[in-house]
């Protein structure tokens, strides 16, 4: 379907690597202006998913966000005392926060968290009945603040009988109708086995790394989304690693005929397309190259993108996808020097330790 490709493969809105390319590139310069070398004298790990890469010590990840299962987890490097001022300050506004009599207070309960870890908050959700709530948690841990939420449903309350009676006619199960203990015990479990960690320690246990943080495997069958973004004066790198957009028979190569379509429309045209493997992971890799006047000036751009084991992905072999481009840069890096960036990057590509 062409709105499927156009989310997964045409490079030029690529979504899944949580930035979207447009087409820019960078005034003529003398071959080898600037050197690949430098930028890669020191690299470190950065671990998304199951996957692990290698890329310049001087890329900063600027996605904290990942979504598990029905979770949104967002994380950030701070210290305890401005932890503590965060809930204080949360939890004032929350208590503070303006809503209709039959629907006060907004915040409905405060939950503390064991070993001082944090707390979790059940709050009303914006411009909804107080039987639409969210489970907001605030949780430190190892120097990581992590805010994880997650929507409920709690029709309990008398008034809302009606409504009640009209979902179990429905077929709605007494559970369904209040899914907080249900939600709440797995927030626990999911807070329970997150750990905090800055991105270039790679997890040696089984599970899932997702920005500044760890979940451990508990054997389940779970959805999870992790992305990570880097952005410098030259370049936008980033890795998506899902297992929510699996599809084994809709690879990169079997969309070339959109792709190829959308090229036509526009002043891209292909560099390179390879098939290749890296560490036992196998990809398919498109390499897009061209020329659009932006800012009354003639720059060059360059889309590379990557699909890895997305004919064979699984609840628990993550798809990745990887992308670097020159997205509203005035790029210093020739054809040649984009090109060693991206193999160096991809040649580094591997599962972590006890990815299965």
């Amino acid at each position: 379907m062409l709105m499927k490709t156009s989310l997964r493969s045409i490079c030029f809105s690529l979504g899944l690597v949580l930035f979207t390319p447009t087409l820019y590139a960078n005034p003529i310069v003398k071959k080898d202006a600037v050197m690949v070398e430098p930028l890669f004298s020191k690299t470190k790990p950065q671990c998304a998913g199951i996957y692990v890469v290698d890329v310049p010590e001087s890329f900063n990840n600027g996605t904290h966000k990942a979504t598990y299962d029905d979770f949104d987890i967002e994380s950030q490097f701070i210290y305890p005392p401005a932890f503590k001022q965060r809930i204080a300050l949360r939890e004032e506004a929350l208590r503070n926060q303006k809503t209709s009599q039959k629907n006060a207070p907004a915040l409905k309960e405060v939950i503390q968290l064991p070993d001082n870890q944090g707390v979790i908050f059940d709050k009303n959700k914006s411009g909804s009945q107080d039987s639409y709530r969210t489970l907001e948690a605030h949780v430190y841990l190892n120097h990581i603040a992590f805010i994880i939420t997650i929507n409920i449903r709690d029709l309990s309350a008398a008034r809302y009988a009606d409504e009640r009676k009209s979902y179990l006619e429905a077929g709605f199960t007494e559970i369904e109708l209040n899914d907080k203990p249900t939600k709440l015990a797995a927030m626990r479990s999911l807070i329970s086995r997150l750990s905090g960690r800055l991105d270039h320690e790679i997890p040696v246990d089984k599970g899932w790394c997702i920005p500044n943080g760890f979940i451990a495997d508990d054997r389940g069958q779970h959805k999870i989304e992790v992305g990570f973004s880097y952005e410098n004066d030259d370049l936008l790198f980033g890795i998506n690693t899902n297992n929510t957009m699996i599809d084994n028979s809709d690879t990169l190569f079997g969309r070339s005929d959109a792709i190829n379509d959308a090229l036509k429309a526009s002043s891209m045209k292909t560099l390179k397309k390879y098939a290749s493997m890296a560490n036992g992971i196998p990809f398919e890799a498109w390499l897009f190259d061209g020329t659009q006047n932006y800012e009354q000036k003639t720059r060059q751009v360059y889309d590379f993108i990557l699909y890895a084991n997305e004919s064979v992905a699984s609840t628990s072999k993550l798809l990745a996808t990887i992308a670097l481009n020159s997205k509203r840069k005035q790029t210093r890096y020739s054809e040649s020097e984009m090109v060693d960036i991206w193999d160096r990057i991809v040649g580094s590509l591997r599962y972590k330790p006890n990815s299965f």
